[in-house]
C-alpha cells in the first residue's frame, strides 16, 4: 500500500475519533441484556432491537443496505444484517459481532457508577458492552465510514452481522441465523476483544469447542438420625438408606482426576500446557437437613481441543464415569444419568491463510508490537461462521480481562487503533479504488 494511501485514511480515522467514541457511549447506554438472564426484563427486553436500529441509522448514511429481522421463535429480538456493495471484482469480507451483553453483576462492585452510563474520560469509555463487544462493532462500521470519506470505495461487498444472542449461546437467533440470512463472504473477521496485557491486537486463529454436560445420581433417602446404619460396619446398609452426595462424590473424584490427567494429555500448539479442563459448575443435592439425601447432581463446561471431536470427548466423559462406578455396587445396579447439553464448536484455520497473514501485516501497520497469531481463550461466534466453511479471524479492540467484570472498559486509543487496522484490510483484501 502506498504511504499517501495509508496517511489519508489514517487521517480520516482521527478525524472521526469523537464520533467513535460518542457512538460507542450511545450504544453503551443502550441495555441490551440477554433476555434469557431475566434481568430487568422490563426495562431491557427490546434493547437488542434499540442497538440494531441505531447502528442502521449510522449504516443508512453511508450507502448500506440494512435488514433488521427477527429469527422465527424469538419475537422482540432483532439482529441486523448489513451490506455494503463493492465497486468491481474484489473479494467480500464479512464483520461480525454480538450486540447482546451480560448483566452488570453485584452494583456495589461499580463503586457508585451506573453500568450503562457510558462515561467519557481522557482514556476510556466505561460501561457494560463497551468491550464486549460494541466497541468493536462500532470500529469495524467507522473503518468503512473513514474509507469512505478518505475518497476510497471498496471494489468488494463488505457484509456487517450484528447478532443477538451470543452471551447465551442462542446462535439459532443470531449469528445463525444471520449467516442463514446472508450474504455469506469470502472471509471473516469477528471483533472481539483480543488484546492482553503483554500483546496488543493479538489474532485469534483458533479456539476450543466447549461442552456442557451434567450427571446425576439416585441414593435412597432416610431419616438422617439413622445416618449411622447407613454408613457404619455393620449397619443395615443399603436396607436402611444410601446417601448419594457420598456416591456422588466419587464419580466427582473421578472426574476431577480425569481433568488433572487432560493437563498432560489435552494440547494444542497455541495454547498453554494446562489451558484445557473440566469445569465442575453447580451441584445440586438433598431436600433438608434433616434427611440422606436421595439425589445429587453437578453440571460441567469441557473446554477441550479444536482438534479433537466432540464424540470423541462425550466418550471418553462416559467411559471414565463408567469405569469409576465399577467398584461401587450401588452404583453398578443404579448407574448415573448423564445428560449432554449444549456442544459450542471449535475452529481453527490454517495459520497460512491469506486473511491470517494480510490482518497480521495490517495490525503491524498500526501496532508494531501487535499482531500474534493466537487461540482464543474463550468462544466467540467465529466457529458457526468457520462451519460455512468461511476463512475466519478474530480480531478486535479492548482487552478481555475487562469483559464481564465490574467496571468494564474500553481504551479509546484502541478504538481508533482497531478502526484503522480494519481499514487496512479491508483496502488490502477487497482492494479500493
Amino acid at each position: 500500500m502506498k504511504e499517501e494511501v495509508k496517511n489519508k485514511i489514517y487521517e480520516a480515522v482521527e478525524s472521526l475519533k469523537d464520533e467513535l467514541v460518542k457512538t460507542v457511549s450511545d450504544l453503551v447506554q443502550i441495555k441490551s441484556v440477554t433476555p434469557e438472564f431475566g434481568y430487568e426484563p422490563e426495562k431491557t427486553f427490546g434493547g437488542e432491537r434499540k442497538v440494531s436500529e441505531y447502528l442502521k441509522s449510522l449504516m443508512d448514511k453511508e450507502g448500506i443496505a440494512t435488514d433488521i429481522f427477527e429469527a422465527e421463535g424469538f419475537a422482540g429480538r432483532a439482529s441486523l444484517v448489513g451490506v455494503y456493495k463493492g465497486t468491481g471484482e474484489g473479494k467480500s469480507l464479512m464483520f461480525n459481532g454480538h450486540i447482546d451483553v451480560v448483566p452488570p453483576g453485584d452494583i456495589e462492585q461499580w463503586n457508585g457508577e451506573d453500568p450503562f452510563s457510558g462515561r467519557i474520560d481522557d482514556e476510556y469509555v466505561h460501561g457494560r458492552g463497551s468491550v464486549d463487544m460494541k466497541g468493536g462493532n462500532a470500529a469495524a462500521l467507522f473503518a468503512l465510514k473513514a474509507l469512505l470519506k478518505a475518497g476510497y470505495k471498496p471494489k468488494g461487498d463488505i457484509v456487517f452481522q450484528n447478532a443477538v444472542g451470543e452471551e447465551c449461546k442462542v446462535t439459532e437467533a443470531g449469528t445463525g441465523a444471520c449467516l442463514e440470512h446472508g450474504p455469506l463472504a469470502d472471509a471473516a473477521i469477528v471483533c472481539e476483544p483480543t488484546s492482553t496485557d503483554a500483546i496488543p491486537f493479538e489474532i485469534n486463529t483458533a479456539q476450543p469447542g466447549v461442552f456442557e454436560m451434567k450427571w446425576s445420581v439416585k441414593g435412597k433417602s432416610c431419616h438422617a438420625a439413622r445416618r449411622g446404619e447407613v454408613i457404619r460396619d455393620g449397619g443395615l446398609g443399603e436396607e436402611a438408606g444410601v446417601d448419594a452426595i457420598e456416591k456422588g462424590m466419587i464419580i466427582y473424584n473421578a472426574v476431577k482426576d480425569l481433568e488433572r490427567k487432560w493437563g498432560q494429555t489435552k494440547k494444542h500448539k497455541l495454547y498453554k500446557q494446562g489451558y484445557f479442563c473440566i469445569n465442575c459448575a453447580t451441584i445440586d443435592a438433598g431436600v433438608g437437613r434433616s434427611l440422606v439425601s436421595d439425589n445429587i447432581e453437578m453440571s460441567y463446561s469441557l473446554f477441550y481441543p479444536p482438534q479433537e471431536t466432540p464424540e470423541s470427548i462425550k466418550n471418553e466423559i462416559e467411559a471414565h464415569i463408567k469405569n469409576a462406578c465399577l467398584n461401587d455396587d450401588w452404583l453398578v445396579k443404579n448407574p448415573p444419568k448423564v445428560e449432554w447439553i449444549f456442544n459450542w464448536p471449535s475452529f481453527d484455520i490454517a495459520q497460512e491463510e491469506e486473511i491470517c497473514k494480510l490482518a497480521q501485516k495490517a495490525v503491524r501497520t498500526v501496532v508494531p508490537a501487535g499482531g500474534e497469531l493466537t487461540g482464543m481463550f474463550a468462544v466467540s461466534d467465529a466457529s458457526f461462521i468457520a462451519e460455512k466453511n468461511i476463512p475466519v479471524i478474530i480480531l478486535g479492540p479492548g482487552e478481555g480481562k475487562y469483559a464481564h467484570v465490574a467496571g468494564e472498559k474500553i481504551a479509546i486509543s484502541q478504538l481508533v487503533e482497531a478502526a484503522k487496522i480494519y481499514a487496512l484490510i479491508i483496502a488490502q483484501w477487497c482492494g479500493i479504488e
